[in-house]
C-alpha cells in the first residue's frame, strides 16, 4: 500500500502502529505545521542509495487546509512505485476527499484512546503484563487520578508494579498516585453538583495543598463552569457527544464528564455559580482584605447553598 492515515488521539498505538509499517526502514520525518505538502510529495518521489523506497512520515495533517492537502489528492493519483506516505492526524471529516481517496488507495487506522471503564480495562491488561494485579476498583481510581489520560495511566501502572507486593491496594494508590490538578477540578465541581459540600472542601484542600495559586484555581473552575453552560446548551439542544466535543475543542473523555456534568444542573444553577466564581476572581484581585484561601472557601459554601443541584 502507497499510503496510510493513522488517525485518533492515542498517540502510543499511533506510534506503535509507525513502527510496523516502517519495517526498520530509514524514516524521513515532517511536521506538517511547518512544512508544505509540495516537500513531502518530493521526499515520496525520491530514491534511496539502499535500494528501499523513501517512507515518508508526515505529522499533524490538521494543520493543512483543504488546498494543501489536494496536492497530497494529486500525488495519490500517481503514487511513486516503492514509496510509503504515512500521516497522522486527529481526526477528518467524513466528507473529505483525503479520506475517501486513502481508503480507495491505501489504508485507513482509526486509533481512539479509551476512557473510563475501557481505560480502566486496558489498565487491569497492561498491570498484568508486568505482574501486578489491579483490582477494577483501585484501576477505577487510578484512571480517574489521571484524569483519562492513558500514557500517565501506563507510567503510573509502572510505578505501581515496582511498590506493590504482586497485588495493588487502595492504599498503594493513595500513596503512589496523586490526583492531577484537572482530575480535582472536574472532582470538585461534581462534589458541587451533588450538594455534597463536605467533599467539596476536602478536595478544596487538596487544591490548594497542589501549591497552585488560588486565583489559577478559580480560572481553572470558572472556565470548568464556562465549559458547563456551553455543553449544556449544546446538549439540551440534541447536539452529539462528538460534536460538543468539536465545538469546545475539548477531547473526548472532557465531553463525556460534562455531559455527565450538564445533566445534574440547569440553566439557573450554573448562571448563579458563575456569578459566585466572577464575584471570588475580583475579590482575590484585590477586592478584600480577606486571606485568599478563606475567600475561596466562602465561596465554596455559597456555590453548595445555591438552591437546586449545585
Amino acid at each position: 500500500m502507497p499510503v496510510y492515515l493513522l488517525l485518533g488521539d492515542d498517540e502510543e498505538r499511533k506510534a506503535r502502529g509507525v513502527e510496523r509499517l516502517r519495517k526498520d526502514r530509514a524514516v524521513e520525518a515532517y511536521d506538517a505545521a511547518e512544512t508544505s505538502p509540495e516537500t513531502a510529495v518530493s521526499a515520496c518521489n525520491s530514491y534511496s542509495l539502499f535500494g528501499d523506497g523513501p517512507f515518508v512520515l508526515v505529522r499533524n495533517l490538521d494543520s493543512w487546509n483543504a488546498a494543501q492537502k489536494a496536492k497530497i489528492l494529486d500525488y495519490l493519483e500517481d503514487p511513486a512505485p516503492g514509496a510509503d506516505l504515512v500521516m497522522l492526524g486527529e481526526k477528518l471529516g467524513a466528507r473529505e476527499k483525503l479520506l475517501a481517496a486513502v481508503k480507495k488507495t491505501g489504508e485507513v487506522h482509526d486509533f481512539k484512546q479509551p476512557t473510563g471503564k475501557a481505560l480502566a480495562k486496558w489498565a487491569t491488561g497492561y498491570a498484568k503484563k508486568l505482574g501486578l494485579e489491579l483490582p477494577e476498583e483501585v484501576a477505577g481510581e487510578l484512571v480517574a487520578r489521571c484524569s483519562d489520560d492513558k500514557v500517565r495511566v501506563s507510567r503510573e501502572a509502572e510505578k505501581l508494579a515496582l511498590y506493590a507486593d504482586g497485588a495493588a491496594k487502595m492504599d498503594d494508590l493513595e500513596a503512589l498516585v496523586r490526583p492531577d490538578l484537572q482530575s480535582n477540578i472536574f472532582r470538585f465541581v461534581d462534589a458541587l453538583g451533588a450538594g455534597n459540600r463536605g467533599e467539596a472542601l476536602e478536595l478544596l484542600e487538596a487544591l490548594l495543598a497542589t501549591g497552585e495559586p488560588p486565583l489559577r484555581i478559580v480560572y481553572m473552575v470558572r472556565r470548568q463552569f464556562r465549559l458547563l453552560a456551553r455543553a449544556h446548551s449544546l446538549f439540551e439542544g440534541g447536539v452529539s457527544r462528538p460534536e460538543v466535543a468539536s465545538a469546545l475543542k475539548v477531547p473526548p473523555f472532557v465531553a463525556k464528564k460534562l455531559e455527565e456534568q450538564a445533566r445534574k444542573m440547569d440553566e439557573g444553577d450554573l448562571e448563579r455559580a458563575l456569578t459566585i466564581v466572577l464575584d471570588l476572581e475580583g475579590a482575590l484581585k484585590g477586592g478584600s482584605d480577606l486571606r485568599d484561601e478563606l475567600q475561596v472557601e466562602l465561596a465554596v459554601l455559597k456555590l453548595s447553598e445555591i438552591e437546586g443541584k449545585v
